[in-house]
């Protein structure tokens, strides 16, 4: 299974994932092993799909503690030239690979968040998404839908809930899009969602509001 490596260096976490997957909402479970690392299971199956490893500086994938990680499962790493291999083997070749900096769709996401208009943040964003981080369909979404890009917004919010399920303000966001560009029935299905997820602990949104104001 290829993965897609994604580091930053300031927050300290390495998450590997499939391409186009994230691995915060879209999880049912997260294996421990250790302190720093967990496998990441998809939901249904509870196959194995990643990892994320945090602090990941001061993972070292050759002590006696992390022999767990140099067995099954294998993976494709294709950004280090890897295929067919442990966990160990990836974090110990993206060491030197990193170099303790940040991938680089890690800074365009930093730039996105401290950009002083939308347009500067949407364009950020972009470059974001470009440089393979499905993390920001969410951010360019949002910040597309307060431009008035209604249209490409839903795109994109649609997109994210499909990969983070458990983001209550990503249904909200969507049925706003969805709303704008006519689709009442997704609208309300999205502002429903929401909800439930609000009911299950999620942060609390605009949804109920929305919801009513339609009906």
């Amino acid at each position: 299974m290829p993965l897609y490596l994604n580091h930053d260096a300031d927050l300290g976490w390495l998450i590997a994932m499939p391409f186009g997957e994230v691995s915060d909402e879209a999880l049912a479970d997260e294996i421990d092993v250790g302190d720093a690392f967990r496998y990441v299971a998809r939901q249904g199956d509870g196959g194995i799909v990643g990892f994320v490893v945090r602090p990941f500086a001061s993972l070292d994938p050759e002590a006696a503690e992390a022999g767990r990680l140099w067995r099954e499962p294998l993976f494709d790493a294709p950004q280090l030239g890897l295929r067919n291999v442990s966990a160990g083997e990836i974090c110990l070749a993206a060491k030197p690979f990193l170099g303790g900096r940040s991938t680089v769709n890690r800074g365009f996401f930093d730039k996105a968040l401290a950009a002083r208009t939308k347009e500067e943040a949407a364009g950020w964003w972009l470059l974001c998404l470009q440089a393979g981080d499905a993390m920001a369909h969410y951010g360019l979404g949002y910040t597309l839908l307060d431009l008035g890009r209604t249209r490409e917004a839903y795109r994109h919010l649609r997109s994210y809930t499909e990969i983070a399920p458990l983001n209550p303000w990503a249904w909200c966001y969507r049925g706003r899009a969805a709303e704008g560009i006519g689709d009442a029935d997704d609208a309300r299905t999205s502002y429903r969602r929401a909800i439930a997820l609000e009911r299950e602990g999620g942060e609390t949104t605009d949804a109920a509001m929305l919801l009513a104001a339609m009906d």
